[in-house]
């Protein structure tokens, strides 16, 4: 018989789960495999490891920001294709946590789109929820990290395709 996790990281790897069912239905793909294979791969994870180098390594605890808020404010700079979100190394100086979040939302939807899994007749229909969904991922890392023992990444995020 396996041996139990300890109850708090039992409750939130049970969380995580349902987490990921629900993002599952938000996303593309057909099985939790291919969820897992896009999460680390190279259109998610380079902008997950700027996410924890830049802003959540340092803050783990910073409360979310509001959801819609953030969605909107995503879906806005990249029809806006503005430099502030999409460009590669920002000034970070003065950002927000929202412009933490923001950045990652945009970053992993800009570089799914040129990678195709989001179309641009499908960004035009529903570009805020393609913006919800990414933003769910971005949680769910977050609770997936906050589960995982060790150090947060260190490493620069990886760009290449």
């Amino acid at each position: 018989m396996g041996q139990q996790p300890p109850p708090s990281a039992s409750g939130t790897v049970q969380l995580a789960s349902q987490h990921e069912r629900l993002i599952l239905e938000l996303l593309p793909f057909q099985d939790i495999r291919q969820f897992h294979d896009w999460l680390n791969g190279v259109y998610v994870r380079g902008s997950w490891n700027e996410f924890l180098r830049d802003f959540h390594g340092a803050h783990p605890l910073t409360p979310e920001p509001d959801k819609g808020a953030t969605t909107q404010k995503a879906r806005e700079a990249i029809n806006a294709r503005g430099a502030q979100y999409l460009m590669h190394n920002p000034d970070k100086s003065a950002w927000t946590a929202e412009d933490h979040h923001v950045r990652f939302v945009v970053a992993v939807v800009s570089d799914n789109m040129l990678d195709g899994l989001w179309s641009d007749k499908e960004w035009k229909k529903g570009g805020l929820a393609v913006c919800a969904a990414v933003f769910e991922v971005l949680v769910f890392l977050k609770a997936m990290a906050a589960a995982a023992p060790g150090p947060a990444a260190a490493d620069p995020p990886r760009y290449e395709a």
